[in-house]
């Protein structure tokens, strides 16, 4: 266990002092500080390579720390009581999350692993409570960020409630492509478990959007072909 607490077999501190501008500078709520600043406050960041696979937070870790994704993909996710996996948020690079009241993140039973090769930025509550007093535009973007997730989480509510599976699933590919046109590294097991459905199920569901010439489906990989259409199959 490392000094903030956090579970670290397998896990190690990869990247030199001197790379760790670079990899806060990719990570949204640092966008606004300049070269000088950012290395002001690269003392106060911890970073660990996490290898694919490697699960780094569980539901009994006590530290309050945030995490930082530069490289790599995470899932956050919750076990029920069947033990299915239901993905809590699926984090990409720029992303932060963890378990730390004071930035409105909670992994409260979740786990989170890497699921591919990955490097984390680490920060604890007192050096989270500093830097937010110090750089008042990192607390700027730090609200819009949460008031960003608290949309996102209202809309995974309202799909779970009141949607259906065909609904569910074009939703959850419209947001998880943003504006894109294609989703690469996305199985049909991590959208069932993204959307709390089961794999056969989403696979039943996208091969109909195949056959109807709104998705092309790959290994991996999921293209939008129509996404006017799948905006109309997400409203039904």
């Amino acid at each position: 266990m490392d000094k903030s607490g956090i579970s670290s077999g397998g896990a190690g501190f990869g990247p030199e002092m001197s790379l760790k501008v670079d990899l806060l500078s990719g990570v949204d709520i640092f966008c606004d500080l300049s070269l000088e600043e950012m290395h002001g406050i690269e003392g106060m960041v911890s970073m660990i390579t996490c290898k694919k696979g490697h699960i780094f937070f569980r539901p009994e870790e006590q530290a309050e720390v945030l995490f930082l994704l530069k490289r790599g993909k995470v899932h956050v996710y919750s076990l029920t009581a069947e033990g299915k996996r239901l993905i809590v948020e699926i984090v990409t690079p720029g992303t932060f999350f963890g378990e730390m009241p004071l930035t409105a993140q909670s992994m409260h039973q979740a786990f989170a692993e890497a699921v591919e090769d990955s490097v984390i930025c680490v920060l604890s509550r007192g050096d989270m409570e500093r830097l937010l007093l110090d750089k008042p535009r990192v607390a700027l973007r730090l609200v819009s960020s949460l008031g960003q997730r608290l949309e996102e989480t209202r809309t995974k509510l309202e799909e779970a409630t009141f949607r259906n599976a065909m609904a569910r699933v074009c939703r959850t590919i419209l947001r998880l492509a943003g504006g894109a046109s294609e989703l690469p590294g996305l199985t049909h097991q991590e959208l069932a478990d993204a959307t709390g459905l089961y794999r056969e199920t989403v696979t039943n569901v996208l091969n109909r959007l195949q056959a109807q010439g709104i998705l092309e489906l790959g290994k991996k990989r999921i293209v939008v072909l129509d996404r006017e259409r799948l905006k109309e199959a997400a409203e039904t």
